[in-house]
Parts: structure tokens; C-alpha cells; sequence
């Protein structure tokens, strides 16, 4: 005779044919975003993206580009997708109605046994996926300047335009494979002074973009003096009328346009309208960040370097001009030699090692190594 009470027991049974499950973890920043939206009139996007295959230069070569992997994109946000697998496999339950046999051991043993006993279904729950492993997401910092650097191709004189390829990309295109967010491609659209020609996605050399900015900044100085001219309200129309009465800049229209959201800084009026200026710290930055970039393999001495930059830079920006403004883009020498650091981290960063995150296998395998 059994002496367990299986009146509190709750059955659990396997379905034969398992629904194919994966499950996803959101981080907290995620998951806020998510519940937040519940109370607004639009769910945010949600995008999973992935770079082209890295570029096979042939046998005995390495492949070049970035090495593909997904991630999930929010508008803003970068996540990198990494699957986790564990020890101890996820059930995913549904509640059903189990149809309970009698135990004929409960039965008298001086009763009969009964051919037909009587089915009775009971409140249970089946197993209709096993999951042995589930998705991770983790915060990313993609170089987005440097992914764009290797997607778009240069572009240095309007004399000698690069040959325009049978399938040429788009912005649109080039945002589609690109694995970060919809604000991180803009941001670094904007940075490597990208452009369009005929819906052809195109970046300017760093030179060539130091060569029209000082023509821009000639011409605004020219205006100034003929007339009075507020410097910290100057609009897109204001450029294209120095541009158009001037006559000597032959590079592209949209190419100018590229130098001024990138060199000048930006600032959104009440109408909404956009006016820049160029007498702040982010112009004198990007004057100094081209000068390296235009030499990237050039060893320049601190001195030399420094008066390559005030020369470059508007008479307004002299002020502003120190090396604390290139940190990251810079090594400097116990001699003073000063050269461009050549980034390789294309993929960008996911979430600090510091960070342990707490993990019952990961700890698992931590004491093990003791």
C-alpha cells in the first residue's frame, strides 16, 4: 500500500511533439523601455541587425571587415545577442487537464480487479518546450566611426571621383547593415563626413574635408567684414548663399553640406531649425582629430603638431586648442612624439568585466578553477 497523499500533488506531463522555443533575457534598461511604452500611444522599434560577411581577399589571406555577429538595436541603444548555455535545462509549462488511472495497489486487495477503471482528469501541467540554452543581451559600444570607415568608400577630389560601382549602396542600405543603432549611424554618419551622390553612400577623405572647411571659414570671414553677421546663428541657407556668390568651391553640394554638419556645432532654434556655429571646443576637436587623421601614419613632435593645429583652426578657436580635447585619439611619447591611434575595436565594447553578473554556473565554474 502507497502511503504518499497524492491529493496535493500537481501532475506533470512531456507533450511528444515540443514547440520550438528560445528565450530571451532583457536587461533592466530594456525591460523599462519596454513596460514604459505600455502607457504610450507607439511600442518602440526593436531591430536585429547584423554586418555583411567579412570580405575574402582570396587563399592565404586573412578576411578583412567586421566580424559578423547580431545584435539588437532600440532607437538609441546597442545590445550584442550572445547565447548562453546551461546545465539545467528550462521547461515552459501550460496548465491542462492530465487524465489520472486509478493505482490498482490502492484497491482491496479482497476486490476484484477492475478491466475498465474509471478515468478522471485532474488540474496539471504539460511540458510543451525544454529550452537548453536562451539569448543574452549585452549593452554595446559600437565604434560606429570606424564601421562606417570600412562600408563607405573615400572620396578626394572632384577632379578624380571614384569609380562608381554597378551596385552602388545607399544611406538607407548602408544603415540596414550596419549592426548599431538608428542615433549611433547617425552620429557616426555625421563624424566620417559622409555624403550622398545619386544614392550612392560616400565618405570624404579626412584632407578633403580639411580643405573645405578652411575654404568655408574664409568665406564667412570675407562676409563679416562686408557685413554684420551674427556667428553663433548662421543656417544652412546662410552657407548655400556663400557658396553660390563665391563660385570657386567645386566640390558637390551635398559634400559642403557634410562639412558643415561635421565641423560646425549644431544647435536646434524654436522653430526648429538648425544653426551652427564654429568658435566652440567640438570644432576646435574636429580641426585637430582631421589634422591626424589627414597623416595617420605621420610621427609629429608636440611642438609641430600643436602650430599645424592652431593654423588650421578659426582665430576664434585658438583659445580652446589643447591636447586634453584628442584624448583617445592620441599617444604621446616620453619625447613628445605624437601620433594617431589606429582603433581596431570595430565591434565596440559590451558590458564592463567588472560588472560580475550573478550567474550560478558562472560561479560554478569559478570555484572549479580554484
Amino acid at each position: 500500500m502507497s502511503t504518499q497523499d497524492d491529493s496535493k500533488a500537481i501532475p506533470l506531463a512531456f507533450a511528444h511533439e515540443q514547440t520550438p522555443v528560445r528565450l530571451l533575457e532583457l536587461p533592466p534598461s530594456l525591460l523599462s523601455l519596454i513596460e514604459n511604452s505600455t502607457f504610450q500611444s507607439s511600442a518602440p522599434v526593436l531591430k536585429i541587425k547584423a554586418p555583411p560577411k567579412p570580405i575574402d581577399n582570396g587563399p592565404n589571406t586573412t578576411p578583412t571587415g567586421p566580424t559578423p555577429f547580431a545584435v539588437l538595436t532600440t532607437a538609441t541603444e546597442t545590445y550584442n545577442i550572445r547565447s548562453v548555455h546551461s546545465s539545467n535545462s528550462i521547461f515552459i509549462l501550460k496548465p491542462v487537464p492530465i487524465p489520472i488511472i486509478p493505482d490498482q495497489d490502492d484497491a482491496d486487495s479482497d476486490t476484484e480487479m477492475v478491466d475498465d477503471p474509471v478515468i478522471t482528469s485532474k488540474p496539471g501541467m504539460i511540458v510543451t518546450s525544454t529550452c537548453a540554452s536562451h539569448l543574452e543581451l549585452l549593452p554595446s559600444k559600437p565604434n560606429t566611426e570606424l564601421l562606417l570607415q570600412s562600408a563607405l568608400t573615400e572620396y578626394k577630389s572632384f577632379e578624380s571621383p571614384p569609380d562608381r560601382p554597378s551596385e552602388p549602396l545607399s544611406k538607407s542600405q548602408i544603415l540596414l547593415n550596419t549592426p548599431v543603432s538608428d542615433a549611433e549611424f547617425h552620429e557616426g554618419w555625421r563624424d566620417v563626413t559622409a555624403f550622398e551622390i545619386d544614392n550612392w553612400a560616400l565618405r570624404l577623405s579626412p584632407s578633403t574635408a580639411l580643405q573645405i572647411f578652411e575654404v568655408l571659414i574664409s568665406l564667412v570671414l570675407s562676409r563679416g567684414q562686408a557685413e554684420e553677421i551674427d556667428k553663433d546663428e548662421m543656417g544652412m541657407h546662410f552657407f548655400n548663399q556663400l557658396v553660390e556668390q563665391d563660385g570657386d568651391l567645386e566640390y558637390p553640394p551635398d559634400t559642403i553640406r557634410a562639412v558643415i554638419r561635421g565641423a560646425f556645432e549644431s544647435k536646434k532654434t524654436e522653430d526648429g531649425s538648425m544653426v551652427y556655429s564654429y568658435d566652440t571646443p567640438y570644432t576646435t576637436k574636429w580641426v585637430g582629430k582631421h589634422i591626424l587623421l589627414s597623416n595617420p601614419n605621420k610621427s609629429f613632435t608636440e611642438r609641430e603638431f600643436m602650430e599645424a593645429w592652431r593654423s588650421k583652426a578659426p582665430d576664434e578657436c585658438e583659445k580652446f586648442v589643447d591636447l586634453k580635447l584628442l584624448e583617445g585619439l592620441h599617444t604621446r611619447s616620453v619625447l613628445g612624439v605624437i601620433r594617431y591611434i589606429h582603433s581596431t575595436d570595430s565591434e565596440g565594447g559590451a558590458a564592463p568585466a567588472n560588472k560580475k553578473k550573478n550567474k550560478w554556473h558562472e560561479k560554478f565554474a569559478a570555484g572549479k578553477k580554484r
